[in-house]
């Protein structure tokens, strides 16, 4: 839990998160569009070769950026916000009840897509990875405040959670048009080898925090699956961390599926040709892990009594925001006293994802206006999202998007896509749905709530088809 935390507020202090890419949703050219919706094909075949990879990754929040967590001291310079200069109600009125993370991670080592007759087929396999993580406003206040008080104060944790996993996936997907050629229909099955998995929920945890000690009173759960895992105790008998397997092994296989349609108006009415509606959803299954690789954890509801750490060293202005979780969490973590259950398997769902966008033609195969609405169903919280897109093909191997999205808006929410595409040698795809993010004159994004980033080549196969 605590290096979760350390590399989430990491990712977000160093221009390393991203966030989901929407803005080839509409591209015809895009190769990668397939992944957000099964029935939409790209003009040509291609191919993805380890060489040539394709990376994604996303990361989103509602308050957890450097804006909230530091802020500018006496001196210019930024500070936590655990300063002293740094006011109590301040910091904690720009946080909300519940501050989430979520954090993905993509990469497409291999990908064929062809076409056969009017059916396109394709091929891929990958490597995934997601972290979601809940922190309720109390925990920062008893990091704040926890220790200046002359009595014992109850903080209430209960919302606190992190979860996360990493698989293997090979997928197979096929689409194929109905309804002389209105509807496009689309299937991608997928086995998944798990690598990882955790869950940590706290269903109840009050901490009594005062200036010399902590009482803690909790029942929380922690289940873990990975190669060869058993956890590990230090000389006080705490959770210190887990140990793992010198083999490697797969301790999770599972199943996944996506579904999608495309519905174009052209044979409906003369005058709404040049509009399609579509749907998808993704990421329907599940990944079940073994007993052997699996850890159940869980504290009982007594109470335990926790000399913390020294909190008023990261006072000054030397603190980093590390050092801060990584003491909080050592002293959360003898604060909840884990201890381990009977060994048994477990079984962990995917993370469903629903897209449904409208596009209309003005200018067939070169010009179009499109709107999409896309939801993620999260462990903590469903983020959705509403994005607007113009998308230009001034000819047959370039094309380009702009966009905006409203859901994370601060006026940096305006978005691009770029794709190179030849009929021959090697494609190249760049999109980001936030190009503009507010950054320190350190080049640290500040109030940015979602960053974005997505590359790929490919190797285009067969001619286009128009």
């Amino acid at each position: 839990m605590r290096i979760i935390l350390i590399l989430v507020i990491c990712i977000f202090s160093v221009i390393k998160g991203f966030t989901q890419v929407k803005s080839d949703y509409f591209m015809q050219t895009s190769y990668l569009r397939n992944s957000l919706n099964p029935a939409l094909i790209p003009d040509q075949g291609y191919l993805i070769v380890p060489v040539l990879p394709n990376i994604y990754a996303n990361a989103q929040t509602n308050t957890i950026n450097l804006d909230h967590l530091s802020f500018r001291g006496t001196e210019g310079r930024r500070v936590t916000f655990m300063h002293q200069s740094i006011n109590t109600d301040d910091f904690l009125s720009g946080l909300s009840n519940n501050n989430y993370v979520n954090v993905d991670a993509n990469i497409k080592l291999f990908a064929l897509g062809m076409y056969r007759g009017d059916s396109f087929w394709n091929f891929d396999f990958g490597i995934r990875t997601h972290v979601d993580l809940n922190i309720p406003k109390p925990f920062f206040g008893l990091l704040k405040e926890g220790f200046d008080q002359n009595e014992q104060t109850r903080y209430d944790l209960s919302d606190l959670g992190a979860t996360g996993n990493s698989f293997i996936e090979l997928g197979v997907a096929h689409s194929r048009p109905f309804l002389d050629r209105s509807l496009t229909v689309g299937v991608r099955a997928k086995l998944l080898g798990g690598i990882g998995d955790f869950d940590l929920d706290a269903k109840s945890l009050t901490i009594d925090a005062g200036p010399d000690y902590w009482t803690a009173r909790s029942k929380v759960s922690l289940r873990a699956s990975a190669p060869g895992i058993k956890q590990r105790y230090d000389s006080e008998g705490y959770i210190d961390g887990f140990d793992f397997g010198s083999k490697f092994t797969v301790p999770g296989i599972g199943f996944g599926l996506d579904i999608g349609a495309v519905y174009d108006f052209k044979n409906i009415n003369p005058s709404m040709k040049g509009l399609k509606v579509s749907a998808a959803l993704n990421d329907l299954g599940f990944i079940a892990w073994t007993k052997n690789n699996t850890v159940n954890l869980h504290s009982s509801e007594t109470d335990v009594t926790v000399t913390p750490h020294d909190y008023n060293i990261f006072r000054d202005d030397d603190a980093s925001l590390s050092d801060v979780f990584e003491k909080a969490f050592d002293d959360i973590k003898k604060a909840v006293n884990l201890e381990g259950e009977k060994e048994k398997g477990r079984v962990s769902k995917l993370r469903m994802n629903m897209n449904l966008g409208v596009e209309y033609e003005i200018w067939e195969r070169k010009f179009s206006v499109g709107a999409l609405y896309s939801i993620r169903f999260g462990n903590y919280k469903n983020i959705s999202e509403y994005t607007m897109s113009l998308n230009y093909r001034p000819c047959s191997w370039l094309a380009a998007t702009t966009s905006y999205s409203f859901s994370h808006s601060n006026l940096d929410t305006f978005g691009m896509a770029l794709h190179l595409a030849p009929s021959k040698g090697v494609n190249f795809f760049f999109a980001s749905d936030y190009i503009i993010p507010h950054v320190s004159s350190q080049f640290i994004p500040t109030t940015s709530r979602a960053l974005n980033l997505q590359v790929g080549m490919s190797i285009p196969l067969g001619k286009k088809r128009y």
